[in-house]
């Protein structure tokens, strides 16, 4: 599991030593509604996001979704509750014993770039395996808590100011950017 412990307390091991991957399942287009409603209560996931809304679910609980196929392979979300995702999108868990808060991991994870992992082609895509052998520092368990909660704070305060000032918005992005970088 643990790859080199460093001088500062840290340690990096793979990602697939540290999380579960597995690509999500195939669902026909068919069975994925536009809009939630009583038939269509459940988020469905892609590779690119959310794709729409369907009748049953494939996950439960907060996971990470790495798009793998498709224009933004490599992209970082966050799911949580009952969803669907589909074979274009790589659910991300801890793996038991591993030491890693979920929150943390969506920024680490997002830091990674992991867009320069996907092979090129007619249909750009990013291989679990090769997702699996990324190595990844991975501070204390505290630590990681402590980022988490400075950098989704950032996320909220992003998000909340989307309404109206873009300006302000714009000036906290690259604060948060700032931050992510220093801390991660």
């Amino acid at each position: 599991l643990l790859l080199e412990e460093k001088e500062d307390g840290s340690e990096e091991a793979l990602l697939g030593d540290l999380f579960h991957m597995k690509a999500g399942r195939y669902i026909a287009a068919s069975e994925i509604g536009d809009s939630q409603s009583s038939t269509y209560p459940y988020p469905c996931y892609g590779g690119n996001g959310l794709r729409g809304y369907v009748g049953s679910w494939s996950h439960q609980g907060d996971r990470i979704l790495v798009g793998r196929q498709g224009a933004l392979s490599g992209n970082v979300r966050r799911a949580a509750g009952s969803f669907y995702a589909t074979e274009h999108a790589v659910v991300v868990e801890p793996r038991v014993g591993s030491r890693v808060d979920l929150r943390w991991a969506f920024h680490a994870l997002t830091t990674m770039n992991l867009n320069q992992y996907v092979s090129s082609g007619a249909q750009p895509g990013l291989a679990v395996k090769t997702l699996k052998s990324l190595p990844l520092r991975l501070p204390s368990l505290r630590e990681q808590r402590r980022i988490a909660q400075i950098l989704d704070a950032f996320e909220l305060l992003v998000g909340d100011l989307s309404e109206g000032l873009p300006a302000e918005l714009n000036a906290r992005r690259k604060q948060y950017e700032f931050y992510r970088e220093r801390l991660l």
